[in-house]
């Protein structure tokens, strides 16, 4: 099954390189997959994730799923149908970038960047709202939130979700406009290339400062959007 599933995601790479990478890291449990659509649970955050042909097909997949409050779907058609067949109130729409080439990216000397333990754990929550103390506290003690520092002063922080994306990326107020933001998420996606993997970012579609960022580092972007549910 795990060959009928990349080979169906592969044919739209950038949009589904959120499924491949749990795929080829073994961290994924394929629960469908044909020539029309694949399903897999990625079981460090627990979410589905599901890519489809058809809104037909779609159906066909989840039908086994009968709980789920975590989802991502790759097409828009989805959407509805998987809010309203799981009770699920919010969603995010993003544009998946991905970092394709090989080379690694020159970070900014001039800041030192160093993996945060759980004693970090107010720091971050009081600068980062997207997650909860519960996800930020797993994180923390995974390794995968790593801090930049200037002179010895924490500047703001930068890590990997669950699932693998590249997210968590906040500097803090008084720092901003210095390149800070370039350097940590360069650390990161080098980060990523040297354990063999493929940098990935799940930008929100509103997020104007984020697109011109991850242009300015060579991320590729998909055409299509995703939609996290939850």
């Amino acid at each position: 099954m795990k060959d009928k599933a990349v080979n169906y995601l592969m044919k739209n790479q950038l949009l589904h390189i959120d499924m491949l990478e749990p795929i080829r890291k073994n961290t994924a449990d394929i629960l469908y997959a044909d020539s029309e659509g694949v399903l897999i649970k990625e079981l460090k955050s627990g979410a589905y994730m599901i890519s489809a042909d058809t809104l037909e097909k779609g159906r066909e997949v989840l039908k086994n799923v009968s709980e789920c409050d975590l989802i991502v779907a790759h097409q828009p058609f989805m959407v509805d149908y998987i809010q309203n067949k799981f009770g699920l109130k919010n969603k995010t729409e993003c544009i998946q970038a991905v970092y394709t080439d090989k080379d690694k990216l020159e970070g900014k000397s001039e800041i030192e960047i160093r993996q945060l333990d759980i004693a970090h754990i107010d720091v971050v929550l009081k600068h980062y709202k997207l997650l909860s103390g519960t996800e930020i506290e797993e994180l923390l003690k995974a390794g995968s939130i790593f801090g930049g520092y200037k002179d010895t002063t924490l500047i703001g922080f930068v890590g990997l979700h669950l699932e693998g994306s590249l997210g968590l990326l906040e500097i803090f107020p008084e720092h901003r406009r210095k390149g800070y933001a370039m350097a940590l998420e360069s650390y990161m996606i080098n980060k990523v290339l040297a354990a063999g993997g493929v940098p990935y970012a799940q930008i929100k579609v509103n997020n104007k400062a984020s697109i011109k960022l991850q242009r300015k580092l060579g991320l590729r972007f998909s055409e299509d959007r995703l939609c996290w549910m939850f």
